[in-house]
């Protein structure tokens, strides 16, 4: 079983927690940008589990594809011949994009992003005139024999 769907809009990377000293403990805290990304793909991702009729948790093995596609700059336009697909080799971290991923689809998709075996990122310019977005592909892996 393979299920995909696209988050449209600039991917966001997880964050760095924020410790904070509350009395005698500290606490750790999510930046706000990553807390609302996560809880965007959790909601897109129940949308779409609703249309194809996933009812529970993927158990076993799984294999998570991203493709990241960020905004092409304003200044790189071009009348005449628009830019294709590039790749993007600038920050955030391709890891850090599946942490924030991972974290959204837990209890949503799998029970932890431990079962998680397998896992392609793509970090992509879009092409001139695309907007942004991230492709996501789930898959349930065969054991090997």
């Amino acid at each position: 079983m393979r299920i995909r769907f696209t988050i449209p809009g600039k991917p966001v990377a997880q964050g760095r927690p924020r410790f904070y000293r509350r009395g005698k403990y500290v606490s750790a805290v999510d930046p706000q940008a990553s807390r609302v990304y996560k809880a965007d793909i959790s909601y897109i991702a129940k949308k779409e589990l609703e249309k194809i009729g996933f009812e529970k948790l993927m158990e076993g093995a799984i294999g998570l594809k991203v493709k990241a596609y960020f905004p092409c700059p304003k200044s790189q336009y071009r009348k005449t011949n628009p830019r294709p697909e590039r790749h993007h080799a600038k920050r955030p971290d391709a890891d850090n994009i599946a942490k924030s991923v991972k974290d959204g689809l837990n209890g949503v998709l799998y029970h932890d992003d431990g079962q998680i075996a397998e896992l392609v990122i793509k970090k992509r310019i879009a092409a001139q005139g695309e907007p942004p977005r991230l492709e996501v592909e789930i898959y349930a892996l065969p054991e090997i024999s």
